[in-house]
C-alpha cells in the first residue's frame, strides 16, 4: 500500500524547491522520493491555477458593483485626481454625472470624464481645446509658408535682404561718385569758370548728397520752401557772376 504524506509535508517540500533546490535535494532532506517531490510541486501549482480564476472573477464582480455606486464629491475628486473645485466646475459643464446633492454616478462620471479628455486631446473644445486647435492650424500654415518660400528660392524667384541691401549700396556708391565728378567735368567743359565757381558747384552737390542721406523722401513744405530759397539764392549768384544765359555761358 502506498505511503501517504501530509499536506504540511507537501507544502514544506514545495517551499524548499521554490528556494532553488533540486528535486533530488528535496527528496534527501525530507526522506521522500524524487517523483513525489516533483508531483507535489505540480499539484500545488494546479490548485493555485484553479483558485486564481475564481478570485479574479470575484474581484471583477466586486469592482463592477463598486463602479455602479454613487459617490461623494470629495471621493470622486480623489478618484479622478482633481480638486473638489474642479468637480463642481465639471458638474456645471456636464462633464460628470450628478445624481443629487453632493452625490455622483461613479461609472457615468468616469465615462463622461474620459470623453472630455479625449476631446481635449483631439483639440475639440474643453479647457485649452480652442487654443490647441489654433496652434495646430498656425503651425500648419507656417510649415506650408516655409515650404513655399524654399521652393520659390530654389526657382530664384526670391532674393535675400542681404543681396538687396548690397545691390542698393553699390548703386548709391556709383551715383555718389558720378555726382562728385561733376565739378571737375564742369571745369573741363567750361574753362571760364573760376575756382570759386567750381567750389560752389562742389559744395552744393555735397550738400544735396548729405540731405539725401539724412532726410526722408517726404521732407514737407518747409524743406520745399528751403530748396526754393536756395535756388533763388543760386540764381542771384549766377547773375552776379554773369551766368544769366540758359546754357550757363557768360552773357
Amino acid at each position: 500500500m502506498a505511503r501517504g504524506y501530509s499536506t504540511e509535508l507537501r507544502q514544506q517540500v514545495v517551499a524548499f524547491l521554490d528556494e532553488g533546490h533540486t528535486v533530488r535535494q528535496a527528496a534527501e532532506k525530507f526522506g521522500v522520493s524524487p517523483s513525489f517531490a516533483a508531483k507535489a510541486r505540480k499539484k500545488l501549482a494546479e490548485q493555485a491555477d484553479a483558485v486564481l480564476p475564481f478570485e479574479a472573477l470575484a474581484a471583477e464582480e466586486a469592482g463592477s458593483a463598486a463602479l455602479d455606486a454613487e459617490i461623494a464629491a470629495m471621493d470622486l475628486a480623489d478618484f479622478l485626481g482633481v480638486s473638489k473645485r474642479a468637480i463642481s466646475d465639471f458638474a456645471d459643464r456636464g462633464i460628470i454625472a450628478k445624481t443629487g446633492r453632493n452625490r455622483f454616478d461613479l461609472r457615468r462620471s468616469i465615462q463622461l470624464y474620459c470623453d472630455h479628455l479625449r476631446g481635449v486631446a483631439a483639440g475639440r473644445g474643453g479647457d485649452g481645446g480652442d487654443a490647441l486647435a489654433t496652434e495646430r492650424a498656425r503651425l500648419a500654415r507656417e510649415q506650408a509658408d516655409k515650404v513655399a518660400m524654399e521652393n520659390a528660392a530654389s526657382r530664384r524667384e526670391l532674393i535675400t535682404v542681404t543681396d538687396v541691401r548690397g545691390e542698393w549700396v553699390a548703386i548709391a556708391r556709383r551715383i555718389r561718385n558720378m555726382m562728385m565728378s561733376v565739378p571737375s567735368r564742369c571745369r573741363q567743359m567750361l574753362p571760364h569758370l573760376t575756382t570759386f565757381d567750381v567750389d560752389l558747384i562742389d559744395r552744393e552737390i555735397r550738400t544735396a548728397l548729405t540731405e539725401l542721406g539724412e532726410k526722408d523722401d517726404d521732407g514737407g513744405a518747409d524743406d520745399f520752401a528751403t530748396r526754393g530759397v536756395g535756388r533763388a539764392h543760386a540764381a542771384g549768384q549766377a547773375q552776379t557772376l554773369g551766368l544769366d544765359r540758359a546754357d550757363g555761358l557768360p552773357a
